[in-house]
This record gives structure tokens, C-alpha cells and sequence, in this order.
């Protein structure tokens, strides 16, 4: 009676799940009358009901954290992807994973091929695995392995259209007609049972309408103040590390009622994109840092040599007030000179008039004219 009343008030089908839960409950004896089940199966619809009404964006806020991450990333890989810079390559990773772009640019970026078909009997390459692991042999994507794949993880709808109940909810801003336009309700998700991917479907509108919009260059955003933002909400449980919604239960295999979610095991964080990136912006800033203070100490180098040229060679002031210019004494030679003249003018004249007395020669005019000159 319980399953057909789940049935008879499932007008919308994601009820179904949550009716089942109750019946395993009546199962175990938990609810002993149908009275009793009746009424909780009414409390729970109205429940659920009265929630629908209330818009629901799940993985809204890791997928904007994620999304400036790739915008800034995309800007700074247009700036060093032609230099030799500690950034290149973590920021290959970061937007193209193992698919390399030297020759693309971020937006250009097209969706793996190996993601739109599931091969049967495989249980490696499963949302599951892709979202949760990286430590099986064999698969082809894995967790952390760009953000670009992360993306995905975290906004293709899960089964029957998972975590999405009504049309009011959204899911990484998206509402259900962005993967519903074909009339395929389907998402993709990995059998809790068989552990293999059955559907795959809206992984091409997913990196259409999200991937993409997230691959374009903004400018304004800061590479290390996203990244921070990103790790901020991540969530660590057991040893691992969550982004998105998560339960205890079938780690992110997009299966109905369990986690759509993107999860880094200790490995996968270890190898993943946003740790390499971290690192990196660890060692450019530490590498302008030194290119700066080098810079500083040549500057100061040669504004000191250009001071010194223009200054000429220098006197030390105490030598100079020691030693008198040649100036000051060329100054004084001529007032030395007249105060020695006279004396000198005397004896010559005494000399002369001995040597007249003697000879007792009469004295020329000319050498009269001497003397004179001799006296002034």
C-alpha cells in the first residue's frame, strides 16, 4: 500500500526516491500502522513541496570559485604563453589538462572525445572515477586532472536530472531546459550496482553553456586571490578533499540522491591542477621579488656613479686651508718686491759712487739716467 501510494502522489517524478526511503522504513517495522505511514508520506510530500518552492542554485557557489579561476587563468596565459615564465606550464594544466595549447587559445578548447560515449562493461572510465580517483590503472580522466574536467564534474546533471527536484532549482546557474531542450531527462551518472556508466548525456551542453563561458579571458580577476577563493570552499572529509555537494555514501557518481561532486584523494591532490598552480604562483612572485631588489641595487649603482662623474675630483678641505693657492701669493709677490727694491737700488748706487772715487771718472749722462731709474 505504501509503494502505491509513493506512486499515485509522484506527479513529480523526483518524489519517487523519496517515497521508496520510507517504504525500506515501514520494511524495517520503523512505522507500525498504515495509518501512521500514511500520515508521515503526507508530511514528507508537503515537505518537499514547500522546499520546491524555494530557488536552489546547488554547486553555485564552488562553480563561480572555480569559473574566476579559469577567467584569470585564461587572461594570464594570453600574457606569458610566448615567455619562459614559472607559470606556463601549471597554467597549461590549469585550462587545457593533457591536451596542450600551444597552438589554441583557452576558448577554443574543444570537449574530449572520450567523453561523449561510455564503453560497455567499464568500470574505470565512470563519473564515479573520473570525479573521484585517481589511482585506477586504465582510466582515462581523473580528478584534479584540469579545471576544465572539474567542471564538468561538478555541473553535468546526475541521474534523472539530479540534484535538480523542481523547475525552480538550477544547478550551476543553469536551470533544467539548458539540458532539456530535447526532451532527454537523463543525465550522467555511474549504477550504484553495476558501477558502470550508463548515461552520458549533457556532457556537450554542459561544456557548451558553462565550460565555455568560463574559458573566456577577464582581465580584472586576480589569479592568486581566485585560487585562494577556490580552496576556501573546499571541503575535507576522511582524509580527502570535497568541491561541490557531497554525501557519505557512492562519492560523486552522479547517481539519484547521492553526490555530484568533484573529490581529491590525497594523490589526486598531490598531482592536481590547483596544487601545481600554487606552486608556481609561489615561485613568480618570489622570482619578481628578486628581479625587483636586483633592479633596485643596479639603479642605486649607477645613480652613484653618475653623482660621482658630475662632481669631479674631490678636495680634502683641511689641505686647503693648510696650503695657500697659488693665487694668494702672486697676489703678494709684487708688495715684497717694492719693499725689497729700495735697499737693493742703495747699494748699487753705494757701489757705483765707490768705483767713480776710485777712478775718478767723470759719469756719463746715460748711466746717470740708470740711477735714476734705479731710484724709482
Amino acid at each position: 500500500m505504501v509503494v502505491r501510494f509513493c506512486v499515485m502522489g509522484d506527479i513529480w517524478v523526483s518524489f519517487f526516491m523519496d517515497c521508496l526511503f520510507i517504504s525500506r522504513l515501514v520494511g524495517k517495522g520503523i512505522f507500525m500502522t498504515g495509518m501512521k505511514v500514511m500520515n508521515v508520506l503526507i508530511v514528507v510530500v508537503v515537505g518537499v513541496v514547500s522546499a520546491s518552492d524555494v530557488s536552489t542554485n546547488h554547486n553555485g557557489e564552488p562553480h563561480r570559485a572555480l569559473c574566476d579561476v579559469m577567467h584569470a587563468a585564461a587572461a594570464k596565459w594570453k600574457k606569458i604563453k610566448n615567455f619562459d615564465s614559472p607559470l606556463k606550464k601549471a597554467l597549461e594544466k590549469t585550462i587545457f589538462g593533457k591536451h596542450g595549447g600551444n597552438v589554441i587559445t583557452p576558448s577554443e578548447l574543444q570537449m574530449p572525445g572520450d567523453y561523449k560515449k561510455p564503453e560497455n562493461e567499464d568500470t574505470k572510465n565512470t563519473r564515479k572515477n573520473w570525479c573521484g580517483s585517481c589511482e585506477t590503472e586504465g582510466q582515462k580522466h581523473y580528478s584534479g586532472e584540469s579545471a576544465t574536467h572539474d567542471l564538468v564534474c561538478l555541473c553535468v546533471p546526475g541521474q534523472n536530472m539530479w540534484p535538480m527536484k523542481s523547475q525552480e532549482e538550477t544547478l550551476c546557474g543553469k536551470s533544467k531546459e539548458a539540458w532539456t531542450k530535447d526532451g532527454d531527462k537523463e543525465g550522467w551518472y555511474t549504477n550504484i550496482i553495476s558501477e558502470k556508466d550508463l548515461k552520458t548525456q549533457h556532457l556537450t551542453a554542459t561544456w557548451g553553456t558553462i565550460v565555455k563561458e568560463c574559458l573566456k579571458e577577464d582581465g580584472g580577476k586576480d589569479l592568486e586571490a581566485a585560487l585562494k577563493n577556490f580552496k576556501d570552499n573546499l571541503r575535507q572529509k576522511n582524509g580527502n578533499q570535497y568541491l561541490g555537494n557531497h554525501t557519505d555514501d557512492y562519492d560523486c557518481g552522479g547517481a539519484y540522491g547521492y553526490s555530484l561532486c568533484v573529490k581529491y584523494t590525497q594523490q589526486c591532490e598531490k598531482n592536481s591542477w590547483w596544487k601545481k598552480l600554487e606552486d608556481a604562483i609561489k615561485k613568480d612572485k618570489e622570482e619578481m621579488e628578486k628581479k625587483n631588489a636586483d633592479g633596485k641595487k643596479t639603479e642605486s649603482l649607477e645613480n652613484g656613479q653618475k653623482l660621482k662623474v658630475s662632481n669631479g675630483p674631490q678636495t680634502d678641505p683641511e689641505k686647503s686651508s693648510q696650503n695657500p693657492q697659488p693665487i694668494s701669493r702672486v697676489s703678494q709677490s709684487p708688495q715684497t718686491e717694492e719693499h725689497e727694491d729700495p735697499p737693493r737700488a742703495e747699494q748699487v748706487i753705494s757701489n757705483i759712487n765707490a768705483t767713480i772715487e776710485e777712478d775718478s771718472s767723470t759719469i756719463i749722462c746715460p748711466f746717470w739716467l740708470l740711477l735714476v731709474f734705479l731710484y724709482n
